[in-house]
């Protein structure tokens, strides 16, 4: 086109063939040989040189028109050795770019990312997942309450700790009739996991369009009474348990028993909650009776036994096929997704729960295969940016992917802010999603190691993402962690000790017997204690929820 240029020698061949340029003599006839497709061989050349590039820059460099180029390039693509799209941002139009070419940019766009994000310190990531689960900000209502679920499903909660206190530190004025109007109308699953004790279990809620997805495979109770009662249920639908009773000629001791073996097998639910907490509050719940007689309503359904409550139904992967002769409709099995799809869903659900997901968060979770397992997947997601993968906190994996926009938040945790030493403690459950001592980070140092665990009914005392408290399932024994700062020291006993204060009220009075591991009456915290309320008993220091100080 006009302009005098250098090409290696190897390429005169090319160029003569493809471009009608003249070589000059003295050249070695090797190089002067026919090329088959000559102007496909220097497109060819030109993308694997060059970033994505469109066609009339690669005519303009080839003094040519571009119609051939265009040509040429589709022979290419045809071949898999370039790809069309849009590429560099502001730029409008088709353009190409060599496979290998994008392949490395890809790489080297990624390792940029990478860099950008210096890790946090743990305490971050303990001010960052209240934050994230919504804790500070909570939610209102049946749509709140929808969020909140969509977020948490799949986890596996005791069942007595999610009510009491997981949702109602993300929902303002929860109610347990808002979660059993959500199951009767059918937008949510509850899903049993395993029995934790006599009244007590672990289980997890599904928004219902992702339980197919989402939900654990399950084991099936082995027992010939079990099949029958799959069978009743895959024919009938949803029954009562007097409905269940009346068409297996069981116990109904014998029978309720091994339905709820059937429960924490994965293999039925129930249309509510009552059931769960009609097991863990039976005396309360014949005291509830006789005050309903008292005002004149008995209840017309004789001896009904505790946890038999509401309408019990498959679960949707459990539906069974009735037989071909039976004259009941067939009962239709939900899709069963592939592999691929569960483990993509399972990978997008843990990255919307945790924000930030390392190896270390999948320990409490019902994940086939671990962490390990869901490597490819999340590693195809970062390629497809729709997560980060980084070293965002500091001492955990190094393997860690981010939703996107998770990693600046978490960033913004990073230092505590001048208004934030006057924001209050947080006390949540010792299992909730949003603690991450005993599943991400390990418990700190204390007089009572070991004593720590995320069990039902236990409580982290939180302030400033340090763990300052825990108390045990009982809120008689304490365990304090306190900075070696003695000059904070003072600041983290008097939050301590108020959020005791807090906790007592005048339905459940708190008795304190020990104070890590001593008795609580030779405590250094007795006098803080008895400040805020607490006093002196022969068992330990007692706070019947007597305000002080208001």
């Amino acid at each position: 086109h006009g302009e005098t240029t250098f090409a290696a020698s190897e390429d005169a061949g090319k160029l003569r063939d493809a471009l009608g340029i003249m070589p000059p003599s003295g050249l070695a006839d090797a190089f002067l040989e026919p090329v088959e497709e000559a102007l496909i061989s220097l497109t060819s050349q030109y993308a694997r040189t060059h970033g994505p590039f469109t066609a009339q820059e690669v005519a303009t460099k080839l003094g040519l028109g571009v119609a051939p180029i265009l040509s040429a390039l589709s022979v290419l693509e045809e071949r898999e050795r370039i790809v069309g799209g849009e590429f560099l941002p502001g730029r409008h139009g088709q353009e190409w770019c060599d496979v290998n070419v994008l392949r490395q940019l890809k790489r080297r766009s990624l390792a940029a990312l990478r860099k950008e994000v210096e890790p946090v310190e743990p305490d971050a990531l303990a001010r960052f997942l209240p934050d994230w689960h919504g804790i500070t900000r909570p939610r209102k209502g049946l749509d709140g309450l929808l969020d909140v679920i969509e977020q948490l499903q799949g986890a596996p909660l005791p069942a007595s700790t999610l009510e009491k206190e997981i949702l109602p530190a993300r929902i303002t004025g929860y109610r347990s009739a808002d979660l059993d109007e959500l199951c009767v109308q059918g937008e949510v699953i509850w899903r049993g996991f395993d029995s934790t004790s006599g009244n007590d279990g672990r289980i997890g809620l599904f928004l219902t369009d992702h339980y197919a997805t989402l939900a654990p495979f399950v084991e099936p109770v082995d027992d010939a009474v079990a099949d029958e009662l799959r069978t009743l249920l895959a024919t009938s639908g949803a029954l009562f348990f007097h409905q269940i009773t009346d068409a297996i000629r069981q116990f109904p001791n014998d029978l309720l028993h091994l339905l709820w073996r059937m429960v924490w097998s994965g293999e039925l639910t129930n249309d509510t909650l009552t059931p769960l907490r009609s097991l863990r509050t039976a005396a309360a719940t014949k005291n509830r009776s006789d005050r309903r007689a008292q005002r004149g309503f008995r209840s017309r359904r004789q001896n009904k036994l505790p946890g038999s409550e509401g309408r019990w139904t498959l679960l949707p992967k459990l539906a069974l096929p009735i037989a071909s002769d039976s004259a009941a409709p067939k009962a239709v099995a939900a899709h069963l997704p592939s592999v691929t799809e569960r483990q993509m869903a399972i990978a997008n659900q843990l990255i919307e729960r945790h924000g930030v997901l390392t190896k270390e968060m999948l320990s409490r979770e019902e994940v086939v295969g671990g962490f390990s397992g869901l490597y490819p997947i999340l590693k195809a997601m970062e390629e497809a940016g729709k997560v980060r993968r980084g070293y965002f906190v500091a001492g955990l994996g190094a393997a860690q992917f981010a939703a996107p926009g998770a990693e600046d938040q978490l960033r913004r945790f990073r230092d505590i802010e001048e208004s934030e030493p006057a924001a209050k403690p947080l006390v949540l459950a010792a299992t909730d999603p949003a603690v991450p001592w005993g599943n991400a980070l390990s418990w700190p140092e204390s007089t009572e190691q070991g004593r720590q665990q995320r069990v039902a009914d236990a409580k982290v005392i939180v302030w400033q993402g340090q763990l300052i408290g825990y108390l045990n399932r009982t809120r008689e024994h304490l365990t304090t962690f306190l900075p070696v700062d003695e000059v904070h020291q003072a600041d983290v006993i008097q939050n301590l000790v108020n959020v005791l204060a807090r906790l007592a009220n005048p339905g459940r009075s708190m008795l304190l017997s020990k104070i890590d591991g001593k008795a609580a009456g030779r405590s250094k915290f007795k006098p803080f204690l008895l400040e805020v309320g607490f006093q002196v008993t022969s068992k330990g220091l007692l706070h019947t929820g007597r305000v002080v100080n208001p």
